[in-house]
């Protein structure tokens, strides 16, 4: 049968096969190799005689195990897609490549199960760079820390008078020094939190507590610094009895001190800020509303980033609503926002109320 193109289907197949910009390979019921492009001999290295009726574990994994490469397996075994999913193969050279993948199970119109395909694509290079861009930046935080706690602690036993009696210019002078050194300690100290949750040494400590009376706990100790702007803070939790929840109170009461923090920081004197905690069957629910000045749609998609900072913020580290991103996903649950200027901002998340993230 000729195609549209004056080609038949097996030029056709061949065309793309070979023009494919990544990885291509093709594998029968057991895993041997029946077909493999271009871009998939210069990623591991073998030529396609080298590896076809081979098996894909024994060449690319190293091992006789069918189960050596869990992607395939999955395609193979329980006929299951994986898109975009990083997995590691043995060059032949011997070296190591970190790929992403995706694979899927080739099964034809009667329903017979022929094999599985993979596509597959080198980031070993940028997986390098991730990792020693986030050594050099883990390493120059930690440098900096006791710089900046050592000379925080100096600084404060000058104003208190323990050197001596400052005249009134030395202690504005001290004051603005001191301000300045404690906005570098945060920084310097959400940093350090966000390394370890992105790269998950903090797992939460999951415990049974009452997040209805966490809230209210967390909302009483920010009221100052509401009464200070004359802003009015309203809490709508359910009526009946306690909100029990499996979870980490104290991840928690960072997300809900970062929201509230931030409704405060963005809303002006006189506004409003709302929060409200719903109780569904396996879910609890979080709002926290503000009538700020709100967020400009085009900053909506990156709000969560790490070290993003909108047009409202000129400040922060950039790294507070990315750290409170992690650690609603580390509970298996979801945040987003929604907003527009002027007209306020609305931060929720949602937590499963189940005993155990699977």
């Amino acid at each position: 049968m000729n195609s549209s193109l004056g080609l038949d289907q097996v030029k056709v197949y061949t065309i793309i096969k070979n023009n494919l910009p990544v990885g291509f390979s093709i594998v029968d019921r057991e895993g041997l190799i029946v077909d493999f492009n271009a871009a998939a001999e210069r990623i591991t290295g073998y030529s396609s005689d080298e590896v076809m009726g081979k098996s894909h574990y024994q060449i690319l994994h190293g091992t006789a195990d069918n189960a050596g490469c869990p992607l395939l397996h999955l395609s193979l075994r329980h006929h299951e897609n994986t898109v975009e999913t990083e997995s590691s193969i043995i060059r032949k050279n011997g070296g190591r490549a970190i790929l992403s993948v995706t694979s899927f199970p080739l099964i034809d119109d009667a329903g017979t199960f022929l094999g599985g395909v993979e596509l597959f694509r080198d980031v070993t290079a940028i997986k390098k760079l991730e990792r020693e861009r986030k050594n050099i930046l883990q390493m120059f935080a930690h440098d900096m820390k006791n710089p900046v706690l050592t000379s925080g602690g100096l600084i404060s036993r000058l104003l208190a008078g323990k050197a001596g009696e400052l005249s009134p210019r030395q202690g504005e002078y001290l004051s603005i020094m001191q301000d300045n050194l404690q906005r570098v300690e945060r920084l310097v100290m959400d940093f350090l939190d966000f390394s370890k949750y992105e790269s998950k040494e903090y797992k939460p400590a999951f415990e049974y507590f009452d997040l209805k009376e966490k809230i209210r706990r967390v909302i009483d100790s920010v009221r100052v610094e509401a009464d200070n702007k004359n802003i009015e803070i309203s809490y709508i939790p359910p009526e009946n009895g306690p909100v029990m929840i499996h979870a980490d109170p104290m991840m928690l009461d960072r997300v809900m001190n970062n929201l509230l923090g931030n409704a405060l920081k963005y809303t002006d004197a006189d506004g409003k800020v709302r929060v409200e905690l719903c109780r569904r069957k396996k879910n609890v629910v979080v709002h926290v509303a503000d009538t700020g000045i709100g967020i400009p749609e085009k900053h909506l998609p990156h709000i969560f980033d790490a070290f993003f900072r909108g047009s409202r913020d000129s400040s922060g580290s950039g790294l507070g609503l990315a750290i409170a991103r992690t650690i609603i996903e580390a509970h298996g649950g979801r945040i987003w926002v929604s907003s527009s200027p002027h007209t306020g901002t609305s931060f929720s998340f949602v937590l499963p109320t189940r005993d155990a993230i699977d």
